[in-house]
């Protein structure tokens, strides 16, 4: 490419700027030099190209170019051209080399190096070229596809980055908004703007409770009784909330106000040492608890057999037996809301059932075995 701007530049010269005599005169001759654009008038003695650049202090580089050339014969009022070479340090979409031009300014060293008006350069198009080497940095046009606003929008764009193709297209990017990718423009790129907006949501939320556990002397190991229901509490709770191209994204609690304070439920549980027959009993089952309730009624091992006894035919100590009858729980408590006197949770506690079930026992028939004696006889109790 350089090797043709040369010979146009010098065919150039020679077909409409140089105009010498074909008379020469031996003294007082007077050239027209035109150094990268710049005239001026130089009189020497002098017979050829040579000798005139020589007269007027010019030194001519490797990548220089004169018309006509240095040895041609030149008479009064010959036109010289000098163009010189300028290196520039030039970057092209990422890649560097180093490239001599014979241009004036930077918009007529791309036009030698074939790149078009659409092309991203870093410096200014008028910008002349000196002596010293130029650092250029050219973008060529990319064809990319901006997905935004449920759109797919076509760009072709020299922009160095993203953001600069996607300002070049018109599109507005709010604070919030995200893109990917970001850095610098790759030819048939997607990017993706994605639309962030904001709200507020207020809701009330739940606060469970916490159980606590006090020591009760007067129980034995294995049996826990409720001293205090628990009940919940409520937080009335702000949120704010992120949409993704007007789709829920998330949200993050940003004020909380209690509206009321949860109850801390309390449970007894028994901490004196039981006798044998508790011992031999799964910890923590039903029929430890109730083991427990029948030492405490001081009730001794025999009305404790005769109690598994009577329950296992019952219910097989299931918490949530139920009969068609209506009869409900450990005790089979005919109905089942009978047990609600031991406590609230009748229907779920096996303590609260087994301490109506043995306090119904003690006041109809005395003792377990009593009461295993009549459901013998007659199948119910």
């Amino acid at each position: 490419m350089q090797r043709t701007a040369k010979v146009g530049l010098y065919g150039l010269v020679l077909a409409g700027l140089l105009g010498g005599s074909a008379a020469w005169a031996n003294n007082g001759k007077s050239f027209d030099l035109r150094v990268d654009g710049r005239d001026q008038t130089v009189h020497a003695d002098a017979s050829n190209v040579q000798g005139v650049l020589k007269a007027a202090g010019i030194e001519v580089g490797a990548h220089d170019i004169v018309a006509p050339d240095v040895s041609s014969p030149v008479g009064d009022g010959a036109k010289i051209v000098v163009r010189r070479g300028h290196l520039l340090h030039l970057t092209v979409d990422g890649h560097g080399r180093d490239v001599w031009v014979n241009a004036d300014s930077v918009a007529e060293a791309l036009g030698q190096l074939g790149f078009n008006e659409r092309s991203f350069v870093s410096v200014s198009r008028s910008k002349r070229l000196d002596t010293s080497a130029t650092d250029l940095v050219i973008n060529s046009p990319k064809k990319i596809t901006i997905r935004v606003d449920h759109k797919s929008i076509p760009v072709i764009s020299a922009g160095p980055t993203v953001f600069q193709a996607i300002a070049e297209a018109g599109i507005h990017l709010g604070r919030a908004d995200r893109v990917k990718p970001t850095g610098a423009l790759k030819n048939n790129e997607i990017v993706i703007i994605q639309r962030l907006s904001y709200g507020t949501s207020v809701v009330n939320v739940s606060v469970p409770f916490k159980t606590v556990n006090t020591p009760d002397p007067s129980n034995y190991v294995g049996t826990n009784t409720l001293a205090q229901g628990g009940r919940n509490g409520t937080n009335r709770v702000t949120y704010k909330v992120v949409y993704v191209d007007g789709k829920f994204a998330g949200k993050v609690a940003i004020r909380t106000v209690p509206v009321s304070r949860p109850q801390i439920q309390i449970k007894k549980v028994g901490s004196r040492q039981a006798p044998a027959f508790i011992s031999s009993v799964p910890a923590g089952s039903p029929q430890q608890i109730a083991a427990g309730m029948v030492a405490a009624r001081g009730w001794g091992a025999d009305q404790f057999s005769c109690l598994v006894s009577l329950w296992n035919k019952e219910s097989g100590w299931r918490v949530d037996a139920a009969n068609p009858s209506g009869a409900y729980g450990i005790p089979q408590s005919l109905p089942g809301e009978k047990m609600s006197a031991a406590g609230s949770d009748w229907q779920t506690n096996p303590a609260t059932q087994i301490t109506w079930g043995l306090g119904y026992i003690a006041g109809v028939y005395g003792t377990p075995c009593a009461a295993w004696g009549h459901s013998q006889a007659t199948n119910w109790y």
